[in-house]
Order: structure tokens, then sequence, then C-alpha cells
């Protein structure tokens, strides 16, 4: 029996987690039941040493992340309103997107650690400018929503409230700024890396697909692809490109460094009209490059998006208290709240419909 390493590891990650909360249980706040919040001012502490290194920096750096925090607002607002439109008009269309559920729809341990950075970072940007406006937070800590890890700040709220509504701005702005921020230093990583080491001509085989073609022709893992049907194959980019010109049922001509195979194409389970082979391949080259460039494309993709979803003009979330901020401002606290209660709702329904509408039509349509 083939033992399951991911899943070990899947297990002994929340196995450390419990037994984390269960020692800190008295510090433990439990809310909703399914959050859990541990309160620490270890990390206030961190933070306002950060904002005291340079106040006014981080008072610039917020002011400097409001047309960003409005940009991203209506960036994301006019996202989920046109991604709505398209899967009503082409069913077939990917959802825009998903929950994040490290292990069953997201690579565990990228996702993971991807999320960790991101509300490092967003939480951090938070923290580090109030206490720059000498908000000094009241507490801030880690905590997990069900399965899913979290940080939080908890700044002065009432003395927040009275605070000018730039100053508000700013600290709710700052969050998302430093995600877009750091997503751009780990492409600059991305690049660095990629130039010092780049990845060998070929591409590797990683796995073959039991009763597919490849498998049949004799194709083994562990394989580097060199050519196919005489052209020669430096990068996935090359083999893509050839692959997309090949038939359902034609025989390729795949070479590797251990031979030539013969491999007759069948339909793609995806897409009846592509070419399959059944074999799955990677960049040639280190493991552990290969690991290294997946996970920071994650940190990547999970902080420019989880970071900009955060901007949505709703509720509670950054854009929501944004939006509510620059309302009360101009147009007074009644007209604010009908408004702010309105787009919060539409802000709501775009969301939700953009997470279930393809499942919905799948189940009618088919």
């Amino acid at each position: 029996m083939a033992i399951d390493l991911n899943l070990i590891s899947i297990v002994a990650f929340y196995a450390v987690i419990f037994l984390y909360f269960y020692i800190k249980r008295k510090n433990i706040v439990r809310q909703m039941g399914v959050i859990f919040l541990y309160k620490t001012q270890k990390f206030t502490g961190i933070m306002r040493s950060i904002a005291n290194i340079s106040p006014k920096f981080w008072r610039w750096f917020g002011y400097a992340s409001i047309p960003i925090g409005f940009a991203g607002m209506a960036l994301i607002f006019g996202y989920l309103g046109f991604a709505l439109w398209k899967i009503l008009i082409a069913p077939a269309t990917a959802p825009a997107i998903s929950l994040v559920i490290p292990g069953v729809n997201f690579p565990f341990w990228y996702s993971i650690i991807a999320l960790f950075t991101v509300i490092t970072v967003h939480e951090g940007a938070h923290g580090i400018v109030s206490e720059a406006w000498k908000l000094k937070l009241q507490s801030a800590g880690v905590g997990m929503f069900a399965v899913l890890p979290l940080a939080f700040v908890e700044p002065p709220e009432e003395k927040l409230a009275k605070a000018k509504t730039r100053t508000q701005l700013g600290i709710f702005s700052a969050g998302v700024t430093a995600n877009i921020l750091f997503a751009m230093i780990t492409v600059g990583l991305i690049s660095g890396l990629a130039y010092a080491a780049p990845a060998s001509d070929g591409v590797l085989i990683t796995g073959v697909t039991s009763g597919f073609p490849s498998e049949q022709a004799g194709m083994k893992a562990g394989e580097i692809i060199v050519g196919t049907n005489g052209l020669p194959v430096k990068t996935i980019s090359d083999f893509a490109a050839i692959m997309q010109k090949v038939k359902v049922g034609e025989i390729v001509t795949i070479k590797t460094n251990a031979g030539e195979h013969k491999v007759k194409t069948v339909s793609n389970p995806q897409d009846k009209s592509r070419a399959y082979l059944g074999v799955q391949f990677r960049p040639n080259m280190p493991v552990w490059e290969w690991h290294l460039l997946n996970l920071f494309n994650w940190i990547i993709q999970f902080n420019l998006g989880i970071g900009i979803i955060n901007l949505l003009p709703l509720g509670p979330i950054d854009g929501g208290r944004m939006l509510s901020a620059v309302l009360r401002r101009f147009i007074g606290e009644k007209k604010a709240l009908k408004i702010f209660g309105a787009v919060s709702m539409v802000s709501l329904f775009l969301l939700l419909a953009n997470i279930v509408a393809p499942y919905i039509i799948k189940i009618f349509v088919g």
C-alpha cells in the first residue's frame, strides 16, 4: 500500500496547529464557532518598532496607497461584473474566482505558505501605518478560520473613527498596496532566479497516465524530451507549439534521452478536439528550483488576487471601510448608510454569483 506523504504532511500540519492552540488555549478567543484568534502584544511591538524607524515615510506610504486602493476597488467591482456576464452568455467559461481551500482546490504547501505571506504583509502594513499615526494597536495575532490561517491587527476603533478621513483611508488601503509591492518583489526574485539558474534544454517527464498512449509507447517518468516530430524541444513552449499542430489520431515521434517513441494520440479528456498523449511534464531543472519557482508563482497570484479582493466595496473589509469613510465624509451619516448598504449588497451578489453560478449553470445546462 502506497504511503500518501502529502496527506501525512497535511495531517501533521493541522496536528501541530491544534497542539499549539491547545497549549495557548487561555489566550485563544473563539468567534462564530469556527474562528479561533490568538491575541498577543508581541506582534504589536514589532510593528511599532518598524513604524518608529520613520513615521513620516509610513504616513506617506498610507497616502500613496489611497489612489491605489480606489483604483483597485473599481477594478475588482468591474471585473466581477464582467466575469459574471461572461459566465451567463458562455456557460463553459471557467469561474473567475474560487474559494481558497488548501489541499482541495489548491496545492497544500504552496497555498499555505502563500496565504501566510498574504496575511502577514497585509495586516502588517495596516498595523505599521496605524502606529505611524500614533493610533496604537490594541492587539494583534494569528488564528484560524476553520482550516484557513489568518492574521489580524486591532487598531483603536474609537480613535480611528475620529481621525481625519485621509488617515483612515491610508490605513485601510495600506494592506493591499503592500501585497502588490510584495508581489512585484517576488516577480523580481523569479527573474533573478531564472537568470542565475536557467533551465537546461529539454522537457522533463514527471509522470505518464496509466492506459494512455505515452505509457503504451513505453515512455517513463524521468526521461527528458529533446525533440518532437523531428523538431528540437528546448522549452515547454517549444513542445506546446508543436503539439498544438498535432491532430487526434496522429502518430507523433517523441525523442527523449532514452530513445525514440512512436505515440498515437487520442482525444484530450478535457477537450475532445485536442490531441492528447497522457504525459505530465515540467521544465528540465533541479527539483528545488522547480518548487521554488512554483511557490513564488503562487505567492504572486495570492498577493494580487486576495489583496485586490479585499478592496471590494463590501461590509467590513478594506474596500467597504474605504467607501464608508468617504461617503460619511461627503454626504453625511444617514445617506451614506443607505448608499453603502446598497453597494455592499451588489458587491456581495457579484462575489457569490461568480463562485456558485458556474456550478448552478452546469447542473441545468450540463
